[in-house]
């Protein structure tokens, strides 16, 4: 699953509530649940999701220097998951690091587990991140913007190892990203996020194809399109909101194109089937008299053209 949104829409916040690694304070949770396997992770103990966390579900961070430690050696860190989860001793744990660098595509992975995270590229280091977060088989990767500051061939190759483990392992991998033909390419189901909140979710295809919520029309219509010649970009106007600060009702109501009086409401999700929902009041039967522009005339991004 992709999760998509401009920079503050929630989505590393989301992530980290799932891992329940919010500091608190400043942050909290207030409400809601997170299930894994029929049990609420929001309830369990700390001790409790230690051995959760790390074991059935792993993260990716966004910036592999600094979620590495500088004085260990990269080996030492992917051992230490075994080690705690599965009770491997220090010599098994260690098999098992140089295993997960070769499944990554690390060269002379036995004598790379020697060496500190400093001594390895941006991508390289990436690699490492991965092979951590997946020497412990997780059920779920939770994997944000893993190809950020990663030019474009890297980005790639990285993409393309995190599918490879995906069909080798089976895990679920949630993808957080800016990068929508990442999405296009690699996930099945969309989740896009504004102001903190899921604005739309539904298939690729969906969201590509048939959105419903006019900011995912936006980042569409904001994206360079290589099947066609001479078309202009057209960007989302205005600032994401302040999140301390937000406006009554639908939060993009002050940036978007197709704005009624009656979007200074709380927006519901509106059921499209399969699936597809989106919080937009334009497909509320009341809307009909409010409505000045025809959404259906809207510029679409296919799929097919990102892929």
């Amino acid at each position: 699953m992709g999760i998509v949104g401009e920079s503050g829409s929630g989505k590393s916040v989301t992530s980290l509530s799932i891992m329940r690694l919010i500091p608190q304070p400043p942050g909290k949770i207030e409400r809601g649940e997170v299930l894994f396997k029929g049990r609420d992770l929001l309830k369990m103990s700390e001790a409790e999701m230690r051995k959760i966390r790390g074991h059935d579900i792993a993260m990716i961070f966004q910036d592999p220097m600094t979620s590495l430690n500088p004085v260990l050696t990269v080996g030492e860190q992917i051992a230490e998951a075994t080690r705690l989860h599965l009770g491997y001793s220090k010599k098994e744990a260690l098999d098992k690091a140089v295993e997960m660098l070769r499944l990554v595509k690390i060269p002379a992975a036995d004598k790379r587990i020697k060496d500190y995270p400093h001594q390895f590229s941006g991508g390289m280091r990436q690699r490492v991140m991965i092979a951590m977060a997946l020497s412990c088989d997780p059920a779920v990767l939770i994997a944000d913007e893993p190809t950020t500051a990663l030019d474009v061939t890297i980005q790639a190759q990285i993409i393309e190892l995190m599918n490879e483990m995906q069909q080798r392992l089976g895990s679920a991998i949630v993808l957080i990203t800016h990068d929508l033909g990442v999405v296009a390419e690699t996930c099945k189901n969309v989740l896009v996020m504004y102001g903190g909140n899921m604005v739309e979710y539904g298939t690729a295809d969906d969201i590509f194809n048939r959105p419903k919520m006019p900011y995912t029309m936006g980042l569409l219509e904001s994206l360079p399109r290589l099947d066609v010649d001479g078309e202009r970009l057209i960007p989302i106007e205005g600032q994401p909101p302040n999140l301390l600060r937000m406006p009554p009702g639908c939060a993009f109501a002050p940036r978007c194109r197709y704005k009624m009086p009656m979007c200074d409401q709380p927006v519901p999700l509106y059921d499209f089937g399969s699936g597809h929902v989106a919080r937009c009041f334009l497909y509320d039967e009341r809307a009909a008299d409010q409505r000045t522009l025809d959404v259906e005339s809207a510029p679409r991004t296919s799929l097919e053209a990102l892929l």
